[in-house]
């Protein structure tokens, strides 16, 4: 019998940020304002800068347990900051979360859920097993005995048995490699066991050959221990995106599509775009997104109901005979 785990669902997700540049602040005099030769005209720097700048548009999605939710798109479409607000670490101006259909207690979700940053942040002069043994102390409770063999089980889970007793290294010390230097950063947040497993970029920097790893590795945690994975990913290849049980292009921090890939293809199809013969779909959806966006205008133009006007009698005088 399959264990419940943790259905996150977010709904209407809007985020700002300020865009307003502050003075600098040893700066005595400020000018704002300024008056050209004709002393009439005066411009309002301040009016004339935007104030704050939408990340993230009414952003809905829905990640299930034993399943992975990719969130794919180019640079900028708002992947991190969508990833940062599920994870607890940024609170959105609208919209809600909901775990398992009731909204989100942040306290209660830290301790069942694991956020793996892009940069990896590990200590170069531990070993592999040290680096976790040092996160499971900090997060377990449990005696020495225990910690160890949670220890052991995970870095067979990563895969990291064979590098146990080496450094993790960095650029200047030589260590491991970066597709098992990423499975430690895994580890380190995933040590706890949690139901929620969210990670910013896991393949960034990586070859194909070990990014097909990570990404098969997260899914085996999906499918043996129920757990909800949430990624974000910039430009997946063909075997990878097979991995995937559904995905979120997003574009100007806009929702394009969400659900699976065949469901891509065919709303694709829907707005006149033939997908190329051995491409992956969703490298092309993500080169035509300024078509995929002005196909959507068109459609939902065409789906808003248009207002029938009366017809205007023409006003015919009458003749009036005396």
């Amino acid at each position: 019998m399959k264990k419940q785990g943790c259905e996150i669902e977010a709904m209407g997700i809007t985020y700002k940020i300020s865009t307003k540049k502050r003075e600098h602040p040893f700066k005595i005099f400020t000018k704002k304002q300024e008056i050209n030769q004709d002393p009439k005209q005066v411009i309002n720097l301040e009016e004339a800068s935007p104030g704050a700048k939408h990340v993230l548009k009414d952003v809905f999605c829905k990640a299930k347990p034993w399943e992975i939710l990719a969130i794919v798109g180019p640079s900028g479409a708002g992947k991190s900051s969508l990833l940062e607000i599920l994870a607890g670490k940024l609170t959105p101006q609208n919209g809600t979360i909901f775990v398992n259909q009731n909204p989100i207690d942040k306290a209660r979700f830290k301790k069942i859920s694991g956020y793996v940053t892009q940069k990896d942040t590990l200590f170069p002069l531990l070993t592999v097993e040290e680096t976790l043994m040092f996160s499971a102390r900090l997060r377990l409770r449990l005696p020495q005995a225990q910690l160890s063999s949670s220890v052991k089980s995970l870095m067979k889970e990563l895969g990291l048995d064979h590098v146990a007793m080496t450094r993790v290294g960095d650029d200047r010390i030589r260590g491991i490699s970066g597709g098992e230097r990423r499975r430690v950063s895994i580890g380190v947040d995933a040590i706890h066991d949690p139901e929620v497993l969210i990670l910013d970029e896991p393949t960034s920097g990586l070859d194909s050959t070990s990014a097909l790893q990570i990404i098969d590795m997260l899914k085996a945690m999906a499918e043996t221990r129920g757990r909800t994975i949430i990624l974000s990913i910039h430009q997946p290849g063909f075997r990878i995106v097979k991995l995937f049980n559904s995905i979120l292009m997003m574009a100007n921090g806009s929702v394009l599509h969400h659900g699976t890939v065949d469901q891509l293809v065919v709303n694709m199809r829907t707005m006149g775009m033939q997908l190329p013969i051995h491409v992956n779909a969703v490298e092309f959806a993500i080169e035509s997104i300024e078509t995929i966006q002005q196909q959507r205008k068109v459609l939902q133009k065409d789906m808003q109901p248009q207002v029938q006007t009366k017809p205007q009698q023409k006003k015919t005088r009458r003749s009036w005979r005396g």
